[in-house]
């Protein structure tokens, strides 16, 4: 079996990130088997329960704590679903290097290929977090291929944050499906 494009989704937890993979799944080609590990407080697989596609759960931090967790989580969605894709959803809390180390160990590489990651950062909420909090959203839309934020006046301080590339919701979830599909290798891996 060839490893399964993974797509990682991370920034605030909240209605923007659940509003966001709620649509990224209503968007799932028919005929394809996709599947989403919750690591983001469970509000996105509640969400997804009828939406078709399998769901799990797993506490904990993701970077630390939860990795074990984190790791059983992927292994048992896989071997139980074999989806063309995986969604990684993780809390706000979550530290993108560790989050890579995770995905790259050696019983998760050869299942798991890290193919996108993006990042949800409602700029409206960028000023008044803590400085340890921003900064880690920082640290996350730097990691990112692309990072989803409201439209407005939000591009430029986002950019001035590290976002190396801003995309609308539409064009993340086209990016992902791209994935999904093996439509595209560059899409695979939009910014290196």
């Amino acid at each position: 079996m060839s490893p399964v494009p993974a797509c990682l989704v991370t920034g605030l937890t909240g209605a923007d990130k659940r509003r966001f993979l709620v649509a990224l799944v209503g968007m799932r080609p028919a005929n394809t088997t996709w599947a989403l590990l919750d690591n983001d407080g469970g509000g996105s697989a509640r969400d997804l329960t009828d939406s078709g596609i399998a769901t799990a759960v797993v506490n904990g931090c993701a970077c630390c704590s939860g990795q074990v967790m984190l790791q059983t989580g992927i292994v048992q969605l896989l071997r139980r679903e074999r989806p063309q894709l995986l969604i990684i959803a993780v809390d706000g809390a979550a530290e993108p290097e560790a989050l890579d180390r995770v995905l790259r160990q050696p019983g998760i590489t050869g299942s798991v290929t890290p193919a996108l990651q993006l990042c949800i950062a409602p700029a409206q909420w960028f000023d008044v977090l803590p400085g340890h909090a921003r900064a880690r959203l920082q640290r996350q839309m730097q990691a990112a291929d692309g990072v989803i934020a409201g439209g407005g006046n939000t591009a430029a301080k986002l950019q001035a944050a590290g976002a190396r590339q801003l995309l609308q919701a539409e064009e993340a979830i086209r990016r992902v499906s791209a994935v999904a599909s093996g439509v595209s290798a560059s899409a695979s891996r939009i910014a290196s």
